[in-house]
């Protein structure tokens, strides 16, 4: 806590004798700030050179509480031509970080506002000595010079000149905590700054005392003392020695534990599931990081839409209750969606969800699509924290009908999981599946009973889900199947990686980057002794919004006689785009992909890829992109594949 910013004494512009010790006193980080950019100015000196005339020094720059007008009390009239003028930051030995914040701070020929005179371009470089001093200041330079001069250049320009002399820098002596209140447990508190691994000699810069003065607050916060505050903060440098010595002192309170815990909540979450998010324990000493930790995960469960957790009065001499206050999010959403096809036509889809199903943060979503090739119901089902805190139990439910080019098929399909994280990134499941699938297609009719167990391990470095311009995804699946076809045992396994990459370039003002580049690739296998071992839906295919853009639904890989295709055990594919944000809202896409699906066990390399290209244009909403894409096949057949495709969807393509 910060109370009754100040600092001693007032800063001014005239230089203090050598050797002479200064004292700042004050608790605000800004105040600090402030005072140790200001407190020690030396002078700081001009010099102005009429046109065509040699350069002479002349007297130094008033102090600060002389009266000078504001930059825009002197501007000229609007319309009124300004001088051509340029600026410089020279010095010997200065640090190319340190040079660039003395050029950030200049602000001459950085503004609208003209400067028509020399007798203006004078008064402003005198404001940027002021501050190029406060920089100095700021990094520890506290015996530096500046003096600034105008020149006239060839060609009648002028160029400002600001040279600087760093002088010595003023390095930490000693930097001590002292406690006036004297708790309870102060043997056990930080003493000094070497507590934080503050090193000897490390430079007296004005963020690096406000750094260790919160790390110090900090440290006392998350071992037992909540209302610990600054009371004092001493700064005293000797500008002879060029040393400084910081004091802290702080009013810690007595060392607290952690109360009782009450929830207050309205909602149909269960008081149980929400203590399993609380990381502290009733006795155990008071640590902030643990309620931040606590509020943390219960936000991240999106069950609530405000959260307090607060210490009441200490009972049982230091015990502070805990008191958490939470109000509940909508649990309902409803989803309603459409996209289009120019190879498989319109489609729509619709889902109902409920986020807190039975007040443990279980989610159920039942969806329905209705599209020309597909007609499906879905139910999906999670519960998060099953057996562990960091599991999640899936079960899902599928009854379809799919009708394309490649097959007609009836399916019913059920499944259960388990889904775990294994870093903030990197995530793992695995399962087990039952499926009754009827499978029509030039090769006959085949029916299917299997049971497979899918694996899963995905890594998501992305930042978005449905608009990524950074990071890295990458899934791999592995799933074997066992039961039988057309009465006849069967056994294999499906097989498939999938990877996508992002980089971007150039930031708009709205933070979103110019331009994106991405990249995907996907492989895949099937490890079955027959293409009729595996149902339609489980074969490979490539072609399509999802793959390759520029031909048909699934139309990529082997085709019957009647130019069909019939799924492959096997695909490779490809994809390019460079993403264009024109305005907030529209971007421009140009896109290269390339696939094929194969008979075999594993791509044929002799068996080239078949290329597509287009244009697409992305409509930027709150949810994600809208997507408009036009794509033409380059390796076009005739009798199969159309002159271009279109596809509208949400979200970008991968």
């Amino acid at each position: 806590m910060i109370r009754n910013a100040r600092w001693q004494p007032g800063g001014g512009r005239t230089a203090w004798p050598t050797g002479r010790l200064r004292t700042l006193a004050g608790v605000s980080a800004t105040a600090l700030a402030v005072a140790l950019t200001s407190a020690f100015a030396a002078p700081a000196t001009h010099t102005q050179t009429e046109p065509g005339t040699v350069e002479t020094p002349s007297a130094s720059a008033p102090p600060e509480d002389a009266s000078t007008p504001p930059d825009d009390a002197s501007a000229a009239p609007t319309g009124e031509r300004s001088l051509d003028f340029s600026t410089e930051v020279r010095g010997p030995r200065i640090p190319d970080y340190l040079k660039k914040l003395m050029e950030d701070s200049v602000q001459l020929g950085k503004t609208d506002t003209p400067v028509p005179t020399l007798a203006q371009l004078r008064r402003r470089a005198i404001e940027d000595e002021k501050r190029i001093d406060r920089v100095l200041r700021s990094e520890a330079y506290y015996n530096g010079r500046i003096s600034s001069s105008i020149r006239q250049e060839t060609g009648g320009a002028y160029k400002v000149v600001f040279d600087v002399d760093l002088g010595e820098r003023t390095m930490i002596e000693s930097f001590d905590i002292v406690y006036p209140d004297h708790p309870e447990d102060e043997s056990k508190l930080p003493k000094d700054g070497a507590f934080f691994g503050l090193k000897p000699e490390r430079a007296a810069k004005a963020q690096r005392i406000i750094d260790l003065t919160n790390e110090t607050l900090t440290w006392l916060y998350d071992n037992g003392h909540p209302d610990a505050e600054l009371d004092d903060r001493k700064v005293i440098v000797d500008l002879a020695a060029h040393t400084a010595t910081v004091t802290l002192s702080i009013k810690a309170g007595e060392p607290m534990l952690f109360g009782p815990l009450a929830i207050s909540n309205k909602g149909r979450t269960r008081d149980d599931y929400v203590r399993s998010f609380i990381t502290f324990e009733k006795g155990k000493t008071y640590d902030r990081s643990e309620v931040d930790n606590s509020l943390n995960a219960l936000r991240k469960t999106g069950l609530f839409d405000q959260m307090a957790l607060d210490s009441g009065q200490p009972i049982n001499g230091n015990e502070l209750p805990q008191e958490l206050t939470l109000k509940e999010s909508d649990a309902r959403t409803v989803r309603l969606g459409a996209n289009y096809t120019t190879s498989t036509g319109a489609g729509a889809k619709a889902s109902w969800e409920h986020r807190n199903l039975l007040g443990r943060g279980e989610k159920m979503t039942l969806g329905l699509n209705v599209s020309q090739t597909e007609q499906s119901a879905t139910a999906d089902f999670s519960k998060p924290r099953f057996l562990r805190q960091d599991q999640t139990l899936t079960a899902s439910f599928e009854i379809a009908h799919e009708r394309s080019d490649a097959y007609n098929e009836n399916r019913i399909k059920a499944g259960t999981g388990l889904v775990r994280p294994l870093t903030d990134k990197i995530q793992a499941s695995l399962g087990v599946t039952f499926e009754l699938v009827r499978t029509t297609d030039s090769r006959g009719n085949n029916r299917y009973q299997l049971i497979g167990i899918p694996a899963s391990l995905s890594y998501d470095g992305s930042n978005s889900l449905l608009d990524p311009t950074s990071g890295i995804r990458a899934t791999v699946r592995a799933t074997p199947y066992f039961g039988r076809a057309n009465q006849k045992a069967v056994a294999f396994t499906r097989l498939e990686g999938v990877g996508s990459t992002y980089l971007s370039f150039g930031k708009r003002n709205d933070g979103s980057p110019w331009v994106t580049l991405a990249a995907r690739g996907r492989a895949g296998s099937l490890l079955a002794s027959e293409t009729d071992d595996v149902p339609g839906s489980t074969r490979f295919y490539a072609g399509g919004g999802g793959s390759v853009r520029g031909y048909g639904y699934q139309m990529l890989g082997p085709l019957d006689s009647d130019n069909d295709p019939v799924g492959g055990r096997s695909v490779l594919e490809t994809n390019f785009e460079a993403r264009f944000r024109a305005t907030d809202s529209v971007g421009v896409v140009a896109f290269l992909d390339g696939g094929n699906a194969y008979s075999g066990l594993t791509p044929t390399f002799g068996k080239p890829l078949k290329w597509g290209t287009g244009l697409g244009l992305r409509y930027y909403t709150p949810i994600g992109p809208v997507r408009f894409d036009v794509a033409v096949p380059l390796d076009r057949r005739a009798g199969i594949d159309d002159r271009f495709q279109i596809y509208v969807s949400l979200g970008q393509a991968f």
